[in-house]
């Protein structure tokens, strides 16, 4: 049985790739360093079910992510451009944790996504 994606990445090419995340903190870190290929994270809360985590120096080492800045936009972050791959994954919890994509979230933005391709 296949397990529903917990993320979501997003390359400046515009490929949306499902990413499966592992359970503890440190590897899901060295996982997001590898597929957002980079040495430091940030994120922006677009909700509060949903992160956007990107390239903390993207803007110099990566071109511009059309189809990250386009989804930043539709949740009110029009004040800049987003650059590289980006990994979207649910909000966090109690403790601050990440939390997955819930599948009907997951449904939900590749539907949304395709639309902007």
């Amino acid at each position: 049985m296949t397990r529903t994606p917990d993320a979501l990445l997003i390359t400046p090419e515009a490929d949306i790739v499902p990413v499966n995340l592992p359970a503890d903190s440190e590897s899901r870190l060295t996982v997001m360093y590898s597929v957002i290929r980079c040495e430091r994270v940030d994120v922006v809360g677009l909700t509060s079910q949903l992160d956007m985590w990107l390239d903390d120096e993207g803007l110099y080492n990566h071109p511009v992510n059309k189809l990250a800045t386009v989804l930043a936009v539709r949740f009110g972050f029009t004040y800049q451009d987003y650059h590289g791959p980006v990994l979207l994954t649910g909000g966090a919890d109690a403790e601050g944790d990440t939390v997955p994509l819930s599948k009907d979230k997951l449904l939900a933005l590749l539907t949304s996504l395709e639309e902007e391709l």
